[in-house]
């Protein structure tokens, strides 16, 4: 399943001269493709939101094809689990999984940090092709999702990092998109105190990419660390689920689950948690699967 997402647009940019480096997306449309498919209240849109557009900014990061990043945040909050899956070519996906969950406004802000809960753990597992996964795991700072990521960078990456992350959601999703600054090795102290000075000006992102498309918000938060393009690249709501992919998941199950299932329920539903979509099986197309199962 796929969603065209209008002016949706990530931006690498090297800053001070090579000293630092930015991750800049403009996420609008994205996150509202995932509020329509979970029909996720405004608290959860935001939760969701911040998330799939930090996933996607690590997706960017990513250079083989079949490379994945998947993060997951447990906290203790009403919204629960939230998962997201990033890939190399700029698709994203996730859920929540109590998309109903609401609290009240505190202010003008939404509780983000009182649904995702203020304890618990953000995971980050990449999938670079390898014989195991890289997974990196920190305790959460705040459930606000963008000081967890950047204590993720600062303690799993070691690389110093200013992470903001905004979703603007009134009856649908107005602004959406994230930032991410870290230092590059051996960056002077000039550099340093430039970079940290310049944290306040990135606390209102959503506010920023309402206002100017990507190319003038770089210019907006960017311009006085002397920015340099270095490519972009276009993220999309985007899942992979397909007939043949649940069929493989139910014959992973093994002889023994398939034949409980044929005998008892005369048919099965496997239905995807990133997009909705119901994948029907009936007792013959069960038995075939079987088949495949039991075939040396």
């Amino acid at each position: 399943m796929d969603h065209t997402l209008n002016n949706d647009a990530l931006m690498r940019v090297s800053l001070l001269d090579g000293q630092a480096r930015a991750l800049l997306i403009k996420s609008t449309a994205l996150c509202e493709a995932a509020r329509r498919i979970h029909n996720t209240s405004r608290v959860a849109t935001a939760a969701l939101g911040r998330l799939l557009t930090a996933t996607a900014l690590l997706g960017s990061e990513l250079k083989g094809e079949g490379h994945s990043v998947t993060c997951m945040v447990k906290g203790n909050g009403p919204l629960g689990t939230l998962i997201a899956v990033g890939r190399a070519d700029g698709g994203v996906k996730g859920y929540v999984q109590n998309p109903d969950a609401d609290l009240p406004r505190a202010g003008d802000k939404l509780p983000v940090g009182d649904a995702v809960g203020r304890a618990g753990t953000l995971s980050v597992i990449k999938d670079l092709g390898l014989k195991e996964p890289y997974t990196g795991r920190v305790n959460l700072v705040s459930g606000e999702l963008g000081e967890d990521f950047a204590m993720y960078f600062t303690a799993s990456e070691q690389v110093p990092s200013l992470v903001s992350l905004g979703v603007l959601v009134k009856d649908t999703v107005v602004a959406a998109g994230g930032l991410i600054v870290q230092l590059m090795p051996g960056a002077s102290e000039a550099a340093i105190q430039s970079v940290e000075l310049s944290a306040k000006m990135f606390t209102n992102i959503s506010a920023t990419m309402r206002e100017y498309d990507l190319h003038g918000a770089a210019q907006q938060l960017l311009s006085h660390l002397q920015p340099q393009a270095l490519g972009e690249s276009r993220p999309r709501y985007h899942c992979d689920c397909s007939r043949e992919r649940a069929a493989r998941a139910l014959i992973s199950l093994g002889r023994e689950e398939l034949t409980q299932m044929i005998e008892e329920r005369r048919g099965c539903e496997v239905d995807c948690h990133f997009c909705n979509r119901r994948q029907k099986f009936d007792d013959g197309e069960l038995r075939e699967l079987l088949a495949q199962a039991t075939r040396p």
